[in-house]
């Protein structure tokens, strides 16, 4: 049985091949108040073989929905290693799982008019030796902007939804979730 590749998605402009690579990620401090949550799943190829050896970038905003790498209008701004806080990279390991813990990323205007915005997300970036890099966003699924995400294969696709406990956040427990990744060769 071969298994649907996970599908790609726009990188944006606020990702860093040098952040940080962790074993264990926790994003919570960095992304300042609000509802936290913790990702993990595993990663394997189209064909179910684990991959350990995989590198997952992970990058996200903030619960104010700001990049740690952008400037007051949004544009991408250089930014050194030490001065990540939103980002960073886990190596999976011979069982091919990752984790990471990270306040929920909140919704940002795509105008300057305010009127429409972009749902909360999470960015992925997968690299593993003998497969297609795959860039791609997670989504939450009780997030009232799915439905009204930019238009096109880089945005909103409901395959890429976290299924998630509790499924809207209570402010008192860290909501959970979990995504395998599944790759090509």
């Amino acid at each position: 049985m071969k298994l649907q590749p996970t599908p790609s998605q726009v990188e944006g402009p606020y990702f860093l091949a040098n952040s940080p690579v962790a074993t264990t990620l926790d994003l919570t401090a960095a992304g300042g108040k609000g509802d936290k949550f913790e990702l993990s799943g595993q990663v394997v190829g189209t064909d179910g073989v684990i991959i350990s050896g995989a590198t997952v970038h992970v990058w996200l905003a903030d619960a104010a929905g700001a990049y740690d790498n952008q400037d007051a209008k949004g544009n991408p701004i250089a930014l050194p290693p030490a001065r990540h806080r939103l980002r960073g990279r886990i190596v999976t390991g011979a069982d091919g799982k990752y984790n990471f813990k990270a306040v929920r990323p909140g919704n940002y205007a795509l105008s300057p008019s305010g009127n429409d915005f972009r749902p909360g997300h999470i960015h992925i970036k997968l690299v593993a030796a003998g497969y297609r890099t795959l860039v791609t966003q997670l989504y939450f699924q009780d997030d009232d902007y799915n439905d009204q995400d930019l238009e096109g294969d880089g945005f909103f696709k409901p395959e890429l939804v976290i299924h998630a406990t509790p499924v809207v956040p209570d402010g008192k427990t860290v909501q959970k979730g979990v995504f395998n990744f599944v790759l090509e060769k």
